[in-house]
């Protein structure tokens, strides 16, 4: 597993969580009720990562959940030779989070991220989460289900995508 990054000097740490908790998507259903709000706000840890910087690792186990809160980051899948491909950019000021799947258990990896620029997380562990969620049930209920839906989308995502490959591959030997 990959060591937790250094704080790096030349970073703002600065960064309005509130602010940033209120673009993910996760959250929303909790974002009027201050309380449950604020309760989750505490759990956030920073991390600063330098451009180039492996913020996750596909393969790697991991139980940290991540909110990119500035900066930019790209995401990469491994192919079957163990080669790297870009398949999206994230932009901190879009909301973007993901290892979300870790917060419902230790987790492979699906994904390598890795910082373009040097980039500012908010990260809630695991443990943490499910503090959480046992102290207060009814404003876990709602993240969760928008858990379970981010998932969801990212494999129906995947499934296009496969579907995509499958036909272009077809299309490729019909014409041969």
């Amino acid at each position: 597993m990959s060591p937790a990054p250094k704080l790096h000097s030349h970073l703002n740490p600065v960064v309005d969580t509130h602010e940033i908790l209120t673009k993910v998507s996760l959250f929303a259903d909790i974002c009027d009720n201050p309380e449950a709000f604020s309760a989750l706000n505490k759990l956030m840890n920073l991390r600063l990562y330098k451009a180039g910087e492996t913020i996750i690792q596909e393969g790697e186990p991991g139980t940290d959940f991540f909110i990119l809160a500035d900066g930019s980051a790209s995401v990469f899948k491994k192919t079957q030779d163990g080669d790297l491909y870009k398949v999206a950019i994230l932009a901190g000021h879009m909301g973007a989070f993901f290892g979300e799947s870790g917060l419902l258990e230790a987790d492979t990896r699906t994904a390598t991220i890795r910082a373009e620029s040097a980039c500012s997380c908010l990260v809630l562990s695991k443990t943490d989460f499910e503090n959480y969620c046992n102290a207060n049930p009814q404003w876990a209920l709602p993240i969760l289900k928008r858990v379970a839906k981010a998932i969801m989308q990212r494999l129906k995502n995947m499934n296009h995508d496969l579907g995509l490959l499958y036909k272009a591959l077809v299309d490729e030997f019909a014409q041969r």
